[in-house]
C-alpha cells in the first residue's frame, strides 16, 4: 500500500478556501486509491521560497521513512525547475494529482512552464513601472495613487501583520485545526496553541478573543 504526506500551499492566509480544496482533493485521492495518508502538512508561504519549514519537515519524514510527497499541482510544490529536479535526485518520492504521469520528461515541462509564468509575471511589472517612469509619473507619491493602489497599501500592511511569525506560526495551526475537526471552538484553539508553546505576535498566550481576531484577520 502506497503511502503519502500530503502538502497543502497557499500564498496567503486569506485563501482558505484554497487550503480545503487542496485538502479535499488529497483526501479523495488517497480513498480512491486505496493508499495510507500519513501527515498533512499545511503552509502559508510565497512559491518563489524552497526554504519552507512545512515542506523541508514533509520532505524529511518522506525520506527518512519512505513516503511519497502529494500534493495537488506543481506550482504548489515549486515554480523553479531546479528545485523540482533537486527533490527528485535526492530520492524524494512525487507525486502530483494534476499530473498523474509525473516523470523525468513531464517534470522538466511543466516545472520549466510554471518557471516561466513567474518570470513572465515579473518581466511585466518591471516593464510597467518603466514605463511609469518614462511618463514622469513618480512612483510613490499619494497623489498618483488610485483608490486600487490605495486598498492595495492597506492590505499590505495587513499583510506584513499576518506574516508576523508568530502570527502566522499560530494561523497554521489554527487553519490545520479547522480543516482536521471540522469546526471552530475558540477556547480550545487557545489551549492547544498555549500548550503548543505558540505565543502571539507581541508573544503573550492567546485567549478565545484574539484567535477569534487572528481568525478574522484572514478575511
Amino acid at each position: 500500500m502506497e503511502s503519502y504526506v500530503g502538502y497543502i500551499r497557499t500564498s496567503t492566509n486569506r485563501q482558505v478556501l484554497g487550503l480545503e480544496e487542496q485538502r479535499s482533493r488529497i483526501l479523495q485521492f488517497v480513498e480512491s486509491n486505496n493508499s495510507k495518508l500519513i501527515d498533512v502538512v499545511i503552509e502559508q508561504d510565497s512559491g518563489k521560497n524552497n526554504a519552507r519549514k512545512g515542506l523541508e519537515a514533509a520532505i524529511l519524514i518522506c525520506l527518512k521513512k519512505g513516503h511519497t510527497l502529494l500534493f495537488t499541482k506543481l506550482d504548489r510544490l515549486s515554480r523553479e525547475v531546479d528545485f523540482l529536479f533537486t527533490l527528485r535526485n535526492k530520492g524524494v518520492k512525487l507525486r502530483c494529482i494534476d499530473l498523474p504521469e509525473l516523470n523525468t520528461l513531464t517534470l522538466g515541462i511543466f516545472g520549466s512552464v510554471a518557471q516561466w509564468e513567474r518570470e513572465l509575471i515579473s518581466s511585466r511589472t518591471k516593464r510597467g513601472l518603466a514605463e511609469l517612469k518614462k511618463r514622469g509619473v513618480v512612483l510613490g507619491k499619494p497623489e498618483n495613487l488610485t483608490q486600487e493602489a490605495r486598498s492595495k497599501g492597506v492590505e499590505s500592511l495587513k499583510r506584513k501583520k499576518r506574516e508576523n511569525e508568530n502570527w502566522r506560526n499560530a494561523k497554521m495551526f489554527i487553519n490545520h485545526f479547522i480543516l482536521k475537526n471540522g469546526k471552530t471552538n475558540l477556547s480550545e484553539i487557545a489551549r492547544q496553541l498555549n500548550a503548543g508553546g505558540y505565543r502571539t505576535r507581541n508573544g503573550c498566550d492567546f485567549s478565545a478573543a484574539i484567535v477569534k481576531r487572528l481568525i478574522a484577520d484572514a478575511d
